[in-house]
């Protein structure tokens, strides 16, 4: 009797210790990057995440220089992120085999993203083409069998003189 109280307090040791462990590790470990409305840094650390490969180009929206960043992961999806001449992500847009993870993508956007689709799903109907409007947020998506496409972007955050509807 008295070896099954030493084994039980052993484990019971052993427990506590891998808690505190798992405790340590989930605050030690980076968070996800927020993209959108985050800094051109974020674009990298995205890149390195999602293991793609990233290609920049600069484009002119009614003469404002954009950097489109296009991450290509390695099975044929993608994510593009527009950032501004002041260097911050003002749109993210996907091409994806599957659902993506949005709310790593659209960061402190998230709980705006959240809450538009949850008022979305109370209509009846299927959901292939939406566009959700909440807040400074706005997304569009589509999804069907094995693609999800679509784009997001925060009003406040575009630059003068860029028209989101050339975006892509």
């Amino acid at each position: 009797m008295k070896r099954a109280g030493v084994a039980w307090r052993g484990l019971r040791q052993r427990l506590a210790a891998i808690g505190v462990i798992a405790v340590a590790g989930v605050l030690a470990a980076p968070a996800a990057q927020a993209v959108l409305g985050g800094d051109a840094a974020s674009v990298h650390e995205d890149q390195v995440r999602m293991k793609g490969v990233r290609r920049q180009t600069l484009a002119l929206s009614a003469q404002t220089p954009v950097q489109v960043h296009d991450i290509a992961l390695a099975d044929g999806s993608g994510i593009r992120e527009y950032v501004a001449p002041n260097g911050i992500v003002f749109a993210v847009s996907w091409r994806t085999r599957f659902k993506p993870n949005l709310a790593s993508l659209l960061g402190q956007y998230a709980a705006s993203y959240s809450a538009a689709a949850s008022e979305a799903m109370k209509a009846p109907g299927i959901k292939r083409n939406v566009v959700l409007q909440r807040d400074d947020l706005v997304v569009h998506a589509t999804a069907h069998l094995n693609s999800f496409a679509g784009m997001a972007y925060a009003r406040s955050l575009v630059p003068a003189g860029v028209n989101v509807n050339e975006l892509r």
